[in-house]
């Protein structure tokens, strides 16, 4: 019990998992914020290319 209590304390394999976890959050968080804040340009040029598409 011992050697397994002190395997797992010295194992990295998790702290790296959450350091990932961690990281693809944070993208997560910048991804919809910038989606928030363009929201209407993003709108207005779908718009634009559904109308150029419907026009031909």
């Amino acid at each position: 019990m011992r050697n397994l209590l002190s395997r797992l304390r010295h194992e990295d394999d998790a702290a790296t998992a959450v350091e990932y976890a961690i990281i693809a959050a944070i993208v997560g968080v910048a991804l919809i914020g910038t989606l928030i804040a363009f929201r209407d340009s993003i709108s207005a040029m779908l718009n634009r290319a559904a109308s150029v598409i419907q026009n031909q």
